[in-house]
């Protein structure tokens, strides 16, 4: 198996052949091996149809639920939350159930749902961290909806799955990597993994060009991107983005949530909501 000291701008995996990471791709394989003890065994992975594109916005969760279940049929069910692997089903994060200590005003950790939570992701950010927003009911008397971040927040944003919304700190950018999940709370998974799709759940998106999902493949290849929908209310509305492959191709996923980061209430600031994905599948 290759270690970190052996991956620079390209590895060769156990079949000869041999993959070259785009810088930022590589950047981020090397501090996931770096944060986590991964170690990889890379076999070229390939979406071999067009991607399927699950979308909608509205103003009320029912505006966009079809969307949603139509995504989650697709993946598979059930949603196998924090079980053992499996070779079917999906996985959800809705950040309800994140206690009071990794929430708002304290930072999420970057592999809660890969240790605490095993559910096969890590988050890496350019910013300062992860926040998860408060309950309505907390020992901090942390204000809900990021009101702790700005006090206008609790009336920008409405969450799908209440009462916990998440976003990136200094930064509109929240980068995705799988693992396959150890299935233990408090064991981190160190094997690799893909998934055949990834979605979100975003509230307040106002602008058509603000935010975005782009999938990348094992070589650091974009396989797709999309805008997401912009609400149709001032306000408050939610946007739903998910995409499907065929294969479990996705090794890592990049968000877009917005053109401002959470600090003033400017557009286009967005926070997000629930993470709809596929199981993550073992590297062949």
């Amino acid at each position: 198996m290759q270690s970190i000291q052996s991956i620079t701008n390209s590895i060769t995996n156990r079949r000869g052949t041999t993959l070259t990471f785009e810088p930022r791709a590589r950047h981020w394989l090397l501090l996931a091996m770096a944060s986590f003890g991964l170690t990889l065994v890379l076999n070229p992975v390939a979406a071999s149809a067009a991607p399927q594109v699950f979308e909608a916005s509205g103003a009320t969760q029912a505006d966009i639920q079809t969307e949603v279940n139509a995504f989650r049929s697709f993946l598979g069910n059930p949603n196998n939350i924090a079980g053992p692997p499996s070779a079917t089903g999906h996985r959800e994060i809705n950040w309800d159930a994140v206690p009071d200590a990794f929430s708002a005003p304290h930072l999420l950790p970057a592999n809660f749902f890969n240790k605490n939570s095993p559910r096969g992701i890590v988050f890496f950010t350019p910013g300062t961290g992860f926040e998860v927003s408060a309950n309505m009911v907390n020992p901090t008397n942390t204000p809900v909806r990021f009101g702790n971040i700005n006090p206008v927040y609790p009336a920008l944003f409405s969450t799908f799955s209440p009462q916990k919304l998440f976003t990136a700190l200094n930064s509109t950018i929240t980068e995705n990597l799988f693992f396959v999940p150890s299935g233990t709370p408090g064991v981190n998974s160190t094997q690799s993994a893909t998934v055949k799709g990834f979605g979100v759940v975003f509230t307040d998106v106002n602008l058509g060009n603000s935010t975005k999902i782009e999938y990348f493949d094992v070589g650091g290849n974009l396989l797709f991107r999309r805008h997401v929908l912009p609400q149709p209310t001032q306000r408050a509305g939610f946007s739903f983005l998910g995409v499907g492959f065929d294969t479990a191709s996705v090794f890592m996923v990049r968000i877009t949530s917005g053109n401002r980061i959470l600090k003033v209430p400017n557009l286009d600031v967005v926070a997000m909501d629930d993470f709809i994905y596929g199981e993550p599948q073992a590297l062949p």
